[in-house]
């Protein structure tokens, strides 16, 4: 005999629309928001000097990546001081409160998206021009306060409050993403 199939998460939550509608009520904010507070600050923050060759511009890729990595290690020290006190020490076991459960997601998202990030960036970086290569710290600041708008959020109001800091992070790595693969399509 087979073990009977059930349906779908999705289906078996009624408040589905409900959760669906707050969170696209928040995309009309955050995503055009992320793309004009980076069109902004990259017309007011000026064109950094001595970049003229794409080795420097990589240096400079790899030292703000730094900023961009804030969160991630905030959270790990985070979880390292809640298991802790808590006494959560073995993960196997079970043991772990909500809050600390939260913490551990937020980590495993910050790294997934810190991975799209930085391969975006590492990519972007030698192909920019020394006049547009200020793009790279403007985009690790606003990665650092998407992600800790994520983890305030996810920690205030639950998985729903996680959806601007979602938003924001995926808006910013699409923007980077589309930004890479159209430079490097110009340089073939």
């Amino acid at each position: 005999m087979t073990a009977p199939v059930s349906e779908p998460a999705g289906k078996l939550d009624p408040d589905k629309p409900t959760r669906q509608r707050l969170i696209a009520r928040s995309i009309w904010v955050t995503v055009p928001g992320t793309l004009v507070a980076v069109g902004v600050a990259y017309q007011l923050v000026p064109p950094l000097d001595g970049l003229d060759e794409p080795v420097a511009r990589l240096a400079l890729v790899t030292r703000w990546l730094v900023v961009a990595m804030l969160p991630y290690v905030a959270v790990c020290l985070a979880i390292l001081t809640i298991r802790f006190f808590e006494g959560a020490h073995d993960p196997t076991r079970g043991l772990e409160s909500d809050r600390l459960k939260i913490h551990c997601r937020v980590m495993q998202n910050t790294l997934e998206q810190l991975v799209w990030f930085a391969v975006c960036v590492l990519a972007l970086a030698p192909m920019l021009g020394p006049a547009e290569v200020h793009l790279i710290p403007i985009a690790c600041v606003v990665f650092l306060f998407a992600r800790l708008v994520y983890w305030w959020g996810y920690l205030r109001l639950g998985t729903l409050g996680r959806a601007p800091g979602v938003q924001i992070t995926f808006t910013l790595n699409i923007l980077l993403l589309i930004l890479a693969l159209a430079s490097l399509v110009r340089t073939l």
